[in-house]
């Protein structure tokens, strides 16, 4: 039956995919500006009923071809300002459109798009798409980009370790991308028993963008889903600082005069001496916890058809923990980390003079140094000592052309990466070191079939020198636009990337894993501010990685993840609220590393649920959020059970609560904003796992059970600016704040 439905979807992806007709083309350019005349980023410009537009660059600027006939209703739309629809007649000009929006009166909270693809009808509405608010104002996100994005369809929240778990898929399935750029070590390192934070602060971009199913052929190393970010724009010239019991930061940003240059810089220092105060009786934190950061972000705009931004980043954390040992005698174990992690990247685009085509270069490289000492026993002086280097590099070279109706993406990648372990103990041990030159090159073409369909076609080739291999990767997509208010997309892709083993079973992959994605999404967008998501996906896995019990690694294993999500988002249907809703029911089963057969992996719930609401009290100017997550038990292995099956205990349902305010303020020239949280508030106590130890005592396997640190946690932060008003971008960037 399976067969029979993938030859079905294919020959209609494939009928769907025939142009019919094509017709005359026209140039629509201009630029979009504030009321001031301030050029505004990111604003989607399109022809009303099109799948044709563009967005703005950092100078307000845009360009595309259409093949709408007259008169065109030019729609420019930002979450920040009142959306613009502007008459075009035969006869005006079309390439010097001069657009200005308005900021929005009302209280509007960000537009959060959630779609199962990346593929789609013009990039406008087939993405989750976030911006730096969504982050700040949810209050289990707690600042973290990555802990907000657990709260949208499609991921789990694991809860002990870090990571973008999607539809089934472990961690490193879901690869991240800055400008094109691939992140390999988003993550920080040595935290014990709880997910580590992202080293990417959410202020350095304007939008946050996840796939949690197929991706187009212009990406490809990951499985399961794919974020990219996007840096954020220039800003008026203007210091920051910000306070907090955890961390201190400040910053400085310079717009040159003629802005064409601008740069950014960011200093933080953390300390987790606080978090002391909240930690429950079996935990501790016996040495330093102390993060040093610092980033700068650049953008020039050498002349009108060229861009140039870069990202510089660098991160010394420094960690320690006691964890308690599963034996009789309650002892606990010593760990102490150091980390150093530096990120550079570089970013050329090019227009080219007729606006038809866009070249990008894109460089990255990054390497992470990370030292982690171990005492068996906090009264012993023995220690072992583990110390990894990984080193990642990456060059791009894409093309993004217009040719009549066809939008096309084509170019070539490749990327390095290098790893190497040793165990300094009684004596040296190093295991074999990882090294990987990766080239691939892709083409993929959008086209509009007719009025109400378009298609995506498209195919990736990459060749990897690590495991002697070559893989062709096609991706195709439709969309039918049902009515103006909705529309119906289906997709199908094949992806490939090796196993992330190395770090955590010294395991160096023999061939690349590989998965095939198919998706059905329904979408409902009756206005602006609300949006209904329904999607239906499978995923079935091939060549995973095994172990046997003697450790040895190969690539006999399988799988597949099967599913729904739900997701519907409303602003206005109560006045001051905004509300979003999300549930996801998730099938998965694999046969990997020590599962003899197919079965439900320790990182996937069958059944998630959260939700968001947001009131904006204008009395007070104070915004409240509230968030819930409610999830099932997972699967844990637990040696004192006998079982076929590897995963064979499951642990309890997990529910949560946090809340945050923000108050907004402005004094003379000093802006800035408070923000408090409190997470955890019915003080539950979340069972995440068992550690066990080596060896049975009397009979039985003696265990530790995993939960969070602490029962409740509280925060309090204040960020002021000089300069500029930026409380915006830490609240939320759609309310229109007016001076007290």
């Amino acid at each position: 039956m399976k067969s029979l439905f993938l030859r079905s979807l294919t020959k209609l992806l494939l009928t769907l995919c025939i142009p019919t007709s094509l017709h005359a083309q026209r140039q629509i350019a201009g630029t979009v500006s504030d009321t001031k005349g301030q050029p505004i980023a990111l604003v989607n410009v399109y022809p009303a009923e099109s799948f044709d537009g563009a967005a703005t660059d950092s100078l307000g600027r845009f360009r595309f071809m259409t093949k709408s006939s007259f008169p065109i209703r030019l729609v420019a739309s930002h979450v920040n300002y009142k959306s613009d629809t502007l008459l075009i007649r035969n006869g005006d000009a079309t390439d010097d459109i001069r657009i200005r929006l308005r900021e929005t009166d009302d209280y509007k909270l960000s537009e959060v798009v959630v779609s199962v693809s990346s593929f789609g009808v013009g990039g406008k509405q087939s993405k989750t798409v976030l911006n730096p608010m969504d982050v700040y104002t949810n209050p289990a996100g707690n600042g973290d980009l990555s802990m907000a994005l657990r709260q949208t369809p499609g991921l789990q929240d694991v809860g002990d370790r870090e990571g973008f778990f999607v539809r089934g898929g472990a961690s490193w399935e879901t690869a991240v991308t800055i400008e094109g750029v691939r992140v390999k070590r988003f993550f920080g390192k040595n935290r014990f028993d709880s997910p580590a934070r992202s080293r990417f602060e959410t202020g350095m971009f304007s939008g946050l963008s996840l796939s949690t199913g197929g991706y187009g052929a212009t990406e490809g190393g990951a499985l399961s889903g794919l974020l990219q970010l996007q840096l954020a724009g220039q800003s008026p010239s203007s210091v920051g600082i910000g306070l907090s019991p955890l961390f201190l930061s400040g910053g400085v940003g310079y717009l040159s005069p003629s802005r064409r240059f601008y740069i950014e810089q960011n200093a933080s220092i953390s300390d987790a001496a606080y978090v002391r105060l909240l930690l429950k009786p079996e935990y501790k934190l016996p040495g330093t916890n102390q993060s040093y950061a610092y980033n700068a972000r650049t953008i020039w705009n050498l002349t009108p058809h060229d861009e140039v931004k870069g990202l510089f980043l660098f991160v010394r954390d420094l960690s320690s923990a006691a964890l308690r040992m599963p034996d009789p005698a309650n002892t606990y174990s010593l760990y102490a980390g150091q980390n150093t992690y530096g990120f550079g990247m570089a970013v050329w685009r090019h227009d080219f003079s007729e606006g038809r085509t866009t070249s990008t270069l894109s460089v990255g490289y990054s390497e992470d140094h990370n030292k982690q000492r171990q005492r068996p026993d906090e009264r012993q002086t023995i220690e072992t000592m583990v110390r990894t280097v990984e080193r990642d590099a990456s060059l791009r070279l894409r093309f993004d052309s217009r040719i009549r109706t066809w939008r096309l993406s084509y170019g070539s990648d490749y990327a390095y990466s290098e790893a190497g372990s040793q165990l300094i103990a009684d004596e040296s041990i190093a295991l074999p070191s990882l090294r990987e030159h990766l080239v691939a090159a892709y083409a993929e073409a959008l086209f509009p079939v007719s009025s109400r369909i378009s298609a995506t076609a498209g195919l990736r080739a990459e060749y990897s020198d690590l495991t002697k291999s070559a893989v062709l990767l096609p991706r195709l997509s439709a969309s039918y636009k049902v009515s103006p208010t909705s529309r119906l997309t289906l997709d199908a892709g094949k992806y490939a990337a090796p196993g992330d083993y190395y770090l955590s079973h010294g395991i160096v992959p023999k061939r690349r894993e590989q998965s095939q994605q198919y998706n059905l999404t329904y979408e409902w967008r009756p206005s602006y501010s609300h949006v209904l998501r329904f999607q239906l996906f499978d995923k079935e896995y091939s060549r995973l990685t095994t172990l046997t019990a003697e450790g040895v690694a190969d690539n006999d294993g399988k799988g597949y993840a099967r599913g729904a999500d739900f997701f519907w988002k409303a602003t206005g249907l109560i006045k001051s609220f905004e509300h979003w809703f999300s549930y996801s029911y998730t099938d998965a089963r694999r046969q990997y590393l020590l599962s003899p057969a197919e079965e439900r992996p320790d990182f996937v719930a069958r059944h998630t649920l959260s939700s968001v609401l947001k009131y904006w009290c204008a009395p007070i100017s104070s915004l409240f959020n509230l968030s819930m997550t409610y999830r099932t038990g997972m699967t844990y292995h637990n040696p004192n059970v006998q079982s076929a099956s590897y995963f064979n205990a499951s642990i309890p349902a997990n529910f949560s609560m946090s809340v945050s305010y923000n108050y907004p303020f402005r004094y003379k020239k000093v802006n800035g904003v408070l923000v408090l949280s409190a997470h955890n508030l019915f003080n539950s106590d979340p069972t995440y796992g068992y550690r066990f130890g080596d060896k049975p005592v009397n009979g039985v396997y003696p265990s530790v059970r995993i939960s969070t640190p602490y029962r409740q946690f509280y925060m309090v932060g204040l960020f002021i600016n000089f300069g500029v008003d930026r409380r915006q971008e830490i609240m939320n960037t759609d309310i229109k704040i007016k001076s007290r």
